[in-house]
């Protein structure tokens, strides 16, 4: 008996992966930027991250894309952040034109 199915551990790899991209981005401002350290900034990236992952899954998968391609999408998308969000919504209202 299988205690979870496939595409449920496949969707939580992917957003394990947009988290490590969100939380990569914070790291990499607060770095650069030399600003404090804040945990709650850094949640809000990686919980964006993680978001992202999963609407990136859902986006390749129904694109029927590799998962290594999948894989790399989601982190790109979570080291994005919110300019993937505005990507997203720009290209979903393109669609319904």
């Amino acid at each position: 008996m299988k205690f979870l199915p496939d595409e449920l551990l496949q969707t939580a790899a992917f957003v394990m992966v947009g988290v490590l991209g969100g939380a990569v981005k914070y790291l990499r401002d607060f770095q650069q930027n030399s600003k404090k350290f804040s945990l709650i900034h850094m949640l809000i990236a990686v919980f964006t991250g993680g978001f992202l992952g999963m609407l990136t899954f859902f986006l390749c998968a129904s694109m029927n894309m590799p998962p290594a391609m999948t894989g790399f999408m989601s982190g790109v998308a979570g080291l994005m952040g919110d300019e993937a969000i505005k990507l997203f919504i720009n290209r979903f209202k393109r669609g319904l034109q």
